[in-house]
């Protein structure tokens, strides 16, 4: 790896470190430099501010997060149309619980005023798991395994937002502690049934 890049996942190690524990609002560039080991100037050589920095640690979460999609939803001999859905619907709900997802989901809350963010929040989040869930909706619809899908795209959202139950926003208000695998299950089992009553041929 180039010295430039080990230097830019160094600072967004860094970034990320500090926009978890602080926020937003309250992390500095300077303490980000701090975490990163690095001085000032050199974030400012990779990134022009804080957004920039907070869109490109964001960013690479994103792709971590949508390539652990695609890996659960890749098509298994062994698999029904059943199994898969609650394999990804899994995948999906433990990341949306997890303590650093919470932690990025607070981060963002701050900087929404900042209209890039906003826009990547959905286009690199939202946007990227609705569209990876919809093309393996459309596969299956395609094979006669699921029907009465007439806009793939929207059976994902109901899809995602099934799986979300309660439980989600339970967690993100601090209601209820981080659930257990078990508990996620069971939200994904139901959101599973209900979709597959709508969609399954």
């Amino acid at each position: 790896m180039k010295r430039c890049d080990r230097k830019r996942c160094q600072i967004l190690a860094g970034a990320r470190e500090t926009f978890l524990e602080l926020g937003f609002e309250r992390a500095s560039v300077d303490a980000i430099a701090a975490r990163a080991g690095v001085s000032k100037a050199t974030v400012y050589n990779h990134f022009a501010d804080k957004a920039a920095l907070f869109l490109a640690a964001f960013s690479e979460g994103a792709d971590n997060m949508r390539e652990a999609l695609q890996s659960a939803l890749v098509e298994r001999p062994e698999d029904d149309i059943e199994h898969a859905l609650q394999r990804a619907g899994e995948s999906l709900t433990s990341v949306f619980v997890s303590p650093i997802a919470l932690a990025l989901h607070r981060s963002a809350a701050e900087a929404m005023n900042l209209p890039e963010i906003r826009k990547m929040f959905y286009e690199r989040g939202a946007c990227l798991t609705i569209d990876t869930v919809a093309t393996y909706l459309a596969r299956q619809a395609e094979k006669g395994i699921l029907s009465n899908i007439d806009d793939a795209r929207t059976a994902a959202v109901h899809f995602v937002m099934l799986c979300h139950g309660d439980l989600v926003m339970k967690v993100r208000l601090g209601v209820i502690p981080p659930p257990t695998p078990e508990q996620i299950a069971a939200t994904v089992r139901s959101a599973v049934t209900m979709f597959l009553r709508a969609y399954k041929a």
